[in-house]
């Protein structure tokens, strides 16, 4: 089971580096293509359309995030508000961060991010989390073991 956070969305559908974009699709593209469901706690959506509003019309980015609902189980808050709680005592990382490691955390996935801090704050965790900018043959593995 799999995490991935915005950041792998985000640099899927938006293309601010190539080589981003790249990896992020490969992966992402995989992933659908092996069927694997991606768990993301409920502010998933909330956080992408936030990032995608700069960049699209509003009719697009509701169009995308129905796209992206379809590939994705949301977990409720009030199962994971706990395990966010004691992820930001114990790493002291950002809300948002807090909630996508105890969604990994709650059912035993593997986080991918693209955002350096989240990982270095999951593995202080003691959660298996790849970059994927660095990481991306190591996340391409994980697919082939699920």
């Amino acid at each position: 089971m799999i995490v991935a956070d915005t950041s792998v969305f985000t640099d899927f559908l938006i293309i601010f580096d190539e080589d981003r974009h790249r990896k992020a699709r490969l992966f992402l593209t995989e992933a659908s293509r092996r069927g694997i469901v991606f768990y993301e706690p409920f502010l998933f959506d909330v956080e992408l359309a936030g990032v995608l509003c700069r960049r699209y019309s509003r009719e697009v980015v509701y169009k995308i995030l129905r796209e992206v609902r379809n590939r994705v189980e949301l977990l409720d808050e009030a199962l994971i508000h706990e395990a966010a709680l004691d992820v930001a005592v114990k790493t002291h990382c950002r809300a948002i961060d807090a909630y996508f490691i105890a969604t990994t955390k709650e059912t035993g996935s593997t986080l991918i991010s693209n955002d350096k801090l989240m990982v270095s704050n999951a593995r202080k965790y003691g959660i298996e989390a790849y970059y994927l900018i660095e990481e991306s043959k190591k996340a391409m593995e994980l697919l082939k073991k699920l």
